[in-house]
């Protein structure tokens, strides 16, 4: 079990990959219990709960950063979720949508990464942490991201050492090759089946003061909750269509889901509302903590009655929940015999 908390100060600054990666956490890699699992957040749950055995959770979680200001059921992806499961959301528009939709019990408790504190106090300050696009586990990129590593290239001087984080379906993959080729320096980043994960993405956040991308994505409010200086620069990059429906549209994305999503991916969108994070130069990205911690939902993290009442990680809550699923499970074979 890692455990690394806020402590007194490094003795020096970190140089270099190998000294970085010893101030993350180690993979551990584990089954998941479903989709609140996802990135270790049950095991940080666990830990919170002073829990030495693990329960199963009877409630969903929405892990994460959404930033569209008009969500739907379809965009949160609980649009075939039973409404008697228990959800806990980001923040209060998502809340109303999922009520309005017809979900029993709803509460705000913030979003996984606001949970996580600092991991430890050693920041390069001339260093950059670049995250560019990823694939997910039924929509897979197919492009190295040439542009954005040649740009990356193009600015390695002005640092000591350029970062990339590479998600690790795309690891040994294409783009990862091709930072290397280009002298950047490769990380592996976040992995749902890694008990450590969040962890180790707020590690290496707390491990540079400037941190770039060219997508917009969760890393950007964990970023500036992480009090990093952020910025999207470089050539902008959007997800096509074909990377939503893709694999025969696994995830059964609607036309208008489709549509939605690409356009708050898109560069004008992006521009529109958070413009003053773009820059010519990552050095001149902006620092905006505060911003951060109320996105993540730093002030709205459960209590740990909350988080095993939600859970239901009580006695009566793990009788409820194991009779409730029993009941589904019987009601979904008697309609398939009718």
């Amino acid at each position: 079990m890692f455990e690394y908390h806020q402590g007194g100060p490094e003795p020096h600054t970190w140089q270099g990959a190998e000294e970085l990666e010893g101030l993350l956490p180690p993979h551990r890699l584990i089954s998941s219990r479903g989709s609140i699992d996802r990135y270790g957040f049950l095991h940080v749950l666990s830990q919170l709960c002073g829990m030495k055995r693990q329960l199963r959770p009877f409630a969903e979680w929405v892990h994460c950063w959404n930033w569209d200001q008009h969500p739907t059921v379809e965009s949160l992806a609980f649009a075939s979720l039973l409404r008697s499961v228990p959800v806990v959301v980001g923040n209060s528009i998502e809340c109303e949508v999922l009520k309005s939709a017809g979900f029993r019990e709803v509460l705000i408790g913030g979003l996984p990464f606001g949970y996580i504190e600092r991991q430890h106090n050693s920041r390069n300050n001339h260093a950059l942490l670049a995250y560019p696009p990823h694939s997910a586990e039924v929509e897979r990129l197919s492009g190295q991201q040439e542009n954005y590593m040649d740009y990356l290239h193009s600015i390695r001087h002005k640092f000591d050492g350029i970062f990339v984080s590479i998600f690790y379906l795309d690891w040994g993959g294409p783009m990862h090759k091709a930072a290397e080729a280009r002298g950047l320096n490769v990380i592996q980043g976040a992995r749902p089946d890694d008990a450590n994960s969040l962890y180790r993405t707020r590690a290496m956040l707390d491990s540079f003061k400037h941190v770039t991308s060219n997508t917009m994505g969760s890393h950007f409010v964990y970023a500036l909750r992480a009090g990093c200086c952020f910025s999207f620069s470089g050539p902008i990059f959007q997800y096509e269509e074909e990377m939503y429906l893709g694999n025969g549209n696994a995830n059964k994305h609607s036309q208008a889901c489709v549509k939605r999503l690409m356009e708050i991916q898109s560069e004008v969108y992006l521009r529109g509302r958070f413009g003053r994070f773009f820059v010519d130069h990552p050095s001149d990205g902006v620092v905006d903590e505060v911003y951060g911690e109320d996105e993540v939902g730093v002030r709205d993290v459960l209590s740990e009655a909350n988080i095993r009442r939600i859970l239901g990680w009580t006695t009566t809550g793990q009788l409820r929940g194991y009779s409730r699923g029993a009941s589904n499970r019987t009601r979904r074979l008697l309609q398939k015999k009718l």
